[in-house]
């Protein structure tokens, strides 16, 4: 399995999970021209994907599905209500061509070539929001990038995952003593808004054990977080808990860190190379955006 950050944030979200026999996008949250670019930068092309998987309807983790399912014929996979939501929007609907759907009620499983995916829910001021763990035989990653808190379905995808892609959204003191209005204060706060760094650390710790596992902090508010300041609180945290042994990362805006279960059992010495998957076959900065997270 291998995974790859094609940008994290407020401006954009897409991640890439990556096997021998397929790769699907975790949203797609940037134009299509943006998206195919950084898909070269990791060695795939839009051709090797077998899905789109879609987390909630906001623009940061939608606003290139939309075309970009339609120029390759690449299916829209997420609960049906975040499905109709999407494919609802007037951009959506002013460009021609069907978009192909394939519903995944959260909470529910589903199967694409060698990987396992089961959906989970969030906690976000979304219709459906959910993350999702993704697994091989031997491997699983888990993603939650928007919940204000962290529920009992999503704290059990975490337990046993070798990586875990999770939100560190903001530093509470940060975000209280900051620029914004009241009310985005009070909705980013809130149990439908995001987690602080100390709200991921918590979530963490309920699900760490003395196995390895990699830890990457997503969706950092540029205004109310810094990559340093999120990492050292989250590093700090597990350490004084008795989890040192983990490996915490950022994942930044633009193309990031690349995971890859190759390298691991190599011992994860250096950067591994960029391996193709085989084609799909007839598969089913800007200022941060203060209203959409």
């Amino acid at each position: 399995m291998r995974v790859a950050i094609l940008g994290s944030g407020s401006s954009g979200n897409a991640l890439l999970v990556q096997t021998g026999q397929t790769a699907v996008l975790v949203d797609a949250g940037f134009g299509p021209r943006i998206l195919a670019s950084r898909l070269r930068q990791v060695g795939v092309t839009p051709k090797m994907l077998s899905a789109i998987l879609l987390t909630h309807e906001h623009s940061d983790h939608t606003c290139g599905a939309r075309a970009f399912t339609r120029q390759h014929g690449i299916p829209l996979v997420s609960d049906p209500r975040t499905l109709a939501a999407v494919t609802a929007l007037p951009e959506m609907t002013a460009t021609s061509g069907p978009v192909e759907r394939l519903e995944l009620p959260v909470g529910h499983d589903l199967a694409l070539a060698d990987l396992r995916i089961r959906s989970f829910a969030t906690s976000h001021d979304a219709v459906a929001p959910c993350g999702y763990r993704i697994s091989t035989g031997a491997w699983s990653m888990f993603v939650a990038t928007d919940t204000g808190e962290a529920p009992a379905a999503m704290v059990e995808a975490m337990r046993g995952a070798h990586l875990l892609v999770i939100e560190a959204n903001h530093d509470r003191e940060r975000l209280l003593r900051g620029p914004y209005p009241y009310h985005l204060k009070r909705r980013i706060l809130s149990p439908t808004g995001h987690l602080s760094n100390e709200q991921t650390s918590e979530a963490l710790v309920s699900v760490l054990d003395d196995g390895p596992c990699w830890i990457w902090l997503a969706h950092l508010s540029r205004t109310n977080n810094t990559p340093d300041l999120a990492r050292a609180f989250v590093r700090a945290y597990l350490r004084q808990r008795g989890f040192g042994h983990t490996h915490v990362q950022v994942a930044p805006p633009d193309v990031g860190p690349v995971w890859d279960s190759a390298s691991l059992l190599g011992g994860g010495a250096s950067q591994p190379p960029l391996w193709m998957a085989p084609a799909r076959q007839g598969a089913p900065g800007t200022p941060e955006p203060l209203e959409q997270h």
